[in-house]
């Protein structure tokens, strides 16, 4: 009778009742924001074509080789097909559903980010603050939630975070990295920094004493096999060395591989993130070395390159939950006893208002806004009908260059044709890859390399300088154009 009645006043309590209101108005944030993001996007990623072409050769058993690329003509390094897996169920979904299959699967991806996320938060802080980190984090990387490998990546990167504060928290070691990181090596290149975020965790970790004496060397066991569980894979050393290989390169003539600018809203949000997380070191002591050297790395990674701003939001998330909860001063109310272990006290609660149809709620928001997008949105191809059969009617040994935004497509569309080049940048030394850049951007010389190619061809973007320099030479002429293109033939 007692315990009832204590149990009908917490209920009853104001404090109870603010928490409960900020559970929920968390959850409606971080669905509405996530079903939103999700809608922001109404192309497909220009990458996609290209991870489909890729799929479809690989899954009709042919293989690549040092030879001559079977993609591009520049192509003067052999491709390693290091996200073969990810390529092939890309393929996969495509044959059986089409675009929709694609923007599903895209769409799942994205609420098992958000789920990672979620439970990586919620071992650091109370529901509320956990959604709410989660959904700062979602905003942040919202850049990578394209039809691409890399999305996968992030979704593993999510889950390999999580694990390692689960172990830090309860001082236990994380084995499932190693089959994580397994899988990852084949599906994309991220893995690299999966294995330098648990390098940095089990640092912050051995200092912050959440293991003590054997147990520090099984822990320190897990970096070392999952970079050994790399070489046991169809790619083998291959798939160990290709990530090195594909940076070298990108970040000379990539835009998602060049350093952010500073007003990049995305690595603003990072670095305002960077800044609560060091407020709540001041105010707990509580894993304060592994909070620490996230800081340092989220920060370090969102300043990198354009591309690992997502990368440095994720790793920051559970130290952003961690301080949030401490920055509101509002700790959450328990019916039961407190776990001994501070770290899981929320989870040692027998809450009177559970806070998984919170979590339901921000997934039902984000399926039925992201499915709804889904419905009414037309994916298409990024060229129209019209200039497609203008590329299919050129001779047969047109020369073609084709612009980064549409050679994806036009390599997954007209299997006849092999433009120049493509999106694959590791695939071309700097010489090739510089000179190709310098014709597209239409600097000083681009005639010579166009007659210097036999270049017969040209589907260019009309916001490019490429096509406006087109326009000023008599000796090219329009076939075909549409909003976006237009597709130049050499008299």
């Amino acid at each position: 009778m007692m315990m009832a009645r204590a149990r009908s006043a917490l209920v009853s309590s104001p404090a109870l009742r603010s928490l409960t209101f900020r559970l929920w108005l968390s959850a409606v944030s971080a669905g509405l924001i996530t079903g939103l993001l999700l809608r922001v996007r109404t192309t497909p990623d220009v990458d996609l074509w290209l991870h489909l072409r890729i799929g479809d050769f690989l899954r009709s058993g042919r293989r690549f080789g040092p030879s001559s690329d079977p993609l591009a003509v520049l192509a003067d390094r052999e491709y390693v097909p290091s996200q073969w897996f990810s390529q092939a169920s890309m393929s996969a979904v495509y044959e059986a559903a089409g675009m929709t299959g694609i923007q599903v699967a895209r769409l799942l991806l994205v609420v098992g980010l958000g789920s990672a996320l979620l439970v990586a938060c919620r071992l650091t802080a109370g529901p509320a603050a956990a959604l709410f980190a989660t959904s700062i984090t979602m905003f942040a990387a919202a850049a990578s939630w394209g039809e691409r490998p890399q999305l996968a990546g992030m979704v593993l990167l999510a889950l390999t975070t999580a694990l390692w504060w689960r172990a830090c928290v309860r001082g236990s070691v994380p084995w499932a990295v190693i089959p994580v990181t397994w899988v990852w090596t084949m599906v994309h290149g991220s893995w690299v920094l999966g294995v330098a975020v648990s390098m940095v965790l089990f640092f912050g970790g051995v200092l912050d004493r959440c293991w003590r004496g054997r147990t520090i060397v099984r822990v320190a066991a897990v970096p070392v096999l999952s970079v050994t569980a790399t070489l046991m894979t169809p790619l083998g050393v291959h798939g160990l060395l290709e990530p090195f290989r594909v940076s070298a390169v990108a970040r000379l003539t990539a835009n998602e591989w060049q350093r952010p600018a500073l007003d990049n809203p995305l690595l603003l949000v990072v670095l305002a993130a960077a800044v609560v997380v060091l407020l709540g070191l001041v105010r707990s002591s509580q894993h304060w070395w592994a909070r620490a050297f996230t800081v340092v790395t989220s920060v370090v990674l969102a300043l990198w390159m354009v591309r690992t701003i997502a990368v440095g939001a994720i790793v920051l998330a559970p130290a952003l939950a961690h301080g949030l909860a401490h920055l509101t001063r509002r700790p959450v109310p328990h019916l039961g006893p407190k776990s001994g272990n501070a770290g899981q006290a929320n989870h040692g609660s027998r809450d009177p208002h559970p806070e998984w149809p919170a979590w339901v709620l921000a997934v039902a928001l984000v399926l039925a806004l992201g499915g709804s997008h889904i419905a009414t949105t037309n994916f298409g191809a990024p060229v129209s009908a019209r200039v497609s059969a203008a590329l299919s009617s050129l001779p047969a040994d047109s020369v073609l260059a084709v612009d980064g935004r549409a050679v994806g497509w036009a390599q997954w569309a007209h299997r006849d044709r092999r433009p120049l080049r493509d999106l694959r940048a590791e695939v071309y030394s700097i010489p090739v890859a510089t000179g190709y850049e310098n014709f597209q951007e239409a600097r000083s010389g681009w005639q010579k390399y166009a007659d210097a190619q036999g270049m017969t061809s040209v589907l260019a973007d009309r916001e490019r300088p490429l096509d406006a320099a087109l326009l000023g030479e008599p000796s090219w002429t329009v076939v075909a154009e549409d909003s976006d293109f237009r597709l130049w033939v050499h008299r």
